[in-house]
């Protein structure tokens, strides 16, 4: 029978009022406490245990009660006294948690890792750069299907690469026993996994263009070719320079506001933005293309991601390339955007990938250094116009 709200505890649950230890909670009784108060008073069962826990878990009837809401832990077994070797303190904990013998209680163990975190840190470090070899025999023995392209297959590598690297040095570092075996298990099955149908690859490339792969997005519109037989088909020049006609329209308002903006910060005692700053910024502004008039009828249709992984990987890398920003169209052409302040060979590997795959490939460059023309890929030069974001609000020398 569901109880009233109006109900004291006293009333409502008297064999839990029954409980209540009086001399340890001022002047709260059962009579003035409601069954849902989130407040913590102290209890003591018939045998004599004595602990403190909100009123509304007491009263709630949870499994381990076994239909007895006035239940005790320790009673029942389901809470044990346990007395951490190291730090002396002892605790009512579970009986799975009391089994792995833990030599510090929590407030303890995270005492001593704030004090312990950069001497720990380095030796996790070390130990994972010296695991490398080992990690990397463990994966040798790991078999991968016969038909995972190149790529992918790097991907994980290097993803658990660093998994085995992590466990092996918590092992040696931190005593995690186990600790090994239990992550070679996870990216052993994640090796079983790891190849979709061709079906599958070929739909996801043909509807939304992501796959999901070592639970990371992937550009599937890449694989095409592969999974299809079909030749890629680059983007005609002038549907590209469209676009690349709608997107300076975009970065020139954002230029005029960013300038302004930054004037404002300068004159309250700000520095002038960073190159890590201007970045955030374009590709805040990059993202609001979708924002265009020109694109409200398809928005329906068009999903936006940062830092979208391809199948490709740039020379000198360990793992996929990633594209800043792609805006992927159901059924039509993707829009890709790369941002860089400086020349970026992956970058240009990156984008004459999305050409060769028929996307619209856009590369915004500001800052230093020469701007590389690459065929089919339209290039935004925004020096000036970030060099007069970077210099607004500057007093002039007199």
């Amino acid at each position: 029978m569901r109880k009233s709200s109006s109900e004291s505890l006293a009333e409502a649950y008297p064999q839990v009022a029954a409980t209540w230890l009086q001399e340890r909670n001022g002047g709260l009784t059962p009579a003035k406490a409601t069954p849902k108060m989130r407040v913590a008073v102290w209890w003591r069962c018939p045998a004599g245990h004595e602990w403190q826990e909100d009123i509304a878990n007491r009263t709630s009837l949870q499994k381990w009660k076994n239909g007895d809401v006035a239940a005790c832990r320790e009673c029942v077994g389901y809470r044990v006294p346990y007395a951490y070797p190291e730090c002396g303190h002892t605790a009512m904990i579970t009986a799975e948690a009391a089994a792995k013998k833990k030599a510090r209680c929590w407030k303890c163990y995270q005492q001593w890792w704030q004090d312990n975190e950069p001497r720990m840190k380095a030796e996790l470090s070390a130990a994972a750069k010296a695991a490398a070899g080992r990690a990397a025999a463990l994966l040798d023995a790991v078999e991968l299907a016969a038909d995972v392209p190149a790529p992918l297959a790097t991907e994980w590598r290097w993803w658990a690469a660093k998994h085995l690297q992590g466990a092996i040095a918590a092992e040696e570092v931190m005593g995690k026993e186990g600790e090994c075996d239990r992550v070679q298990a996870q990216v052993t099955a994640a090796a079983a996994g790891l190849p979709p149908s061709k079906e599958e690859a070929a739909r996801a490339a043909d509807g939304d263009g992501v796959l999901r792969l070592v639970d990371q997005a992937h550009w599937a519109k890449g694989w095409l070719h592969v999974l299809t037989g079909r030749d890629p088909v680059q983007a005609a020049e002038e549907d590209l320079a469209d676009v690349a006609f709608l997107l300076e329209e975009v970065l020139a308002d954002w230029s005029r506001d960013a300038a302004q903006a930054v004037a404002a910060d300068r004159a309250n005692g700000r520095p002038a933005p960073t190159t890590a700053d201007i970045t955030r910024s374009l590709t805040r502004a990059v993202l609001s293309l979708v924002d265009h008039s020109v694109f409200e009828p398809i928005v329906p249709y068009l999903r936006t991601y940062r830092e979208l992984r391809l199948p490709v990987v740039p020379d000198g890398k360990g793992r996929y390339g990633r594209l800043d920003v792609v805006f992927c169209l159901s059924g039509g052409s993707d829009i890709v955007v790369e941002i860089d302040s400086a020349p970026n060979p992956a970058s240009a590997q990156k984008l004459a990938f999305a050409r060769d795959a028929g996307a619209w490939p856009l590369w915004v460059r500001f800052g230093s250094g020469a701007i590389e023309k690459i065929e089919g890929v339209m290039v935004l030069d925004i020096r000036d116009a970030v060099k007069a974001v970077r210099e607004a609000g500057d007093v002039p020398a007199r």
